[in-house]
C-alpha cells in the first residue's frame, strides 16, 4: 500500500510543471505549487481508493464477460461453427489467460464442468 501511495504521489507531482504555469500567474511560487501537490495526493489518494479500489459491488458481482466468435474452430473438438468464451463470473476469472474458443457443443460441456465445481453462469439459469 505505501508503494502505491509514492506511485500516486509522484504521479500526482507529473502535473506540477502545468499547475505551475497556472498559480505563477496567480503570483504563487514552484515550492507552494509542489506543496499543494503533496497536501492533494495525500487527501485524494484515499479518496480514490474508497471510490475506485478493490471493492466489489453488489451489482458487479452478477456480470459476465463473454466474447464471441461469429466463425472459427472449436479449440477442443475443431469444429468449424460460431464460437464462444465465458472469461468471467463470479467466481472465475480467466481475462489473463489464453483464449480458448469453444463451439455450442464443447461450451455446453465445459459449462457443465464447471456447474459441478460450483460457478454458475446465467446461461446455466435460463436452460
Amino acid at each position: 500500500m505505501l508503494k502505491r501511495f509514492f506511485l500516486y504521489v509522484f504521479r500526482w507531482q507529473l502535473s506540477t510543471p502545468i499547475l505551475w504555469l497556472v498559480v505563477h500567474k496567480l503570483g504563487v511560487g514552484l515550492s507552494a505549487t509542489i506543496i499543494a501537490n503533496l497536501i492533494g495526493a495525500g487527501i485524494f489518494f484515499w479518496v480514490d481508493i474508497f471510490i475506485f479500489g478493490g471493492r466489489k459491488s453488489k451489482k458487479s458481482e452478477g456480470i459476465e464477460l463473454w466474447h464471441l466468435k461469429e466463425d472459427g474452430r472449436c479449440g477442443a473438438c475443431g469444429k468449424k461453427d460460431s464460437l464462444w468464451r465465458l472469461v468471467k463470473t463470479a467466481n472465475y476469472d480467466r481475462s489473463g489467460s489464453k483464449a480458448v474458443f469453444l463451439c455450442p457443443d464443447c461450451s455446453r460441456e465445459k459449462l457443465a464442468e464447471l456447474k459441478n465445481k460450483g460457478i454458475e453462469t446465467a446461461y446455466q439459469q435460463a436452460r
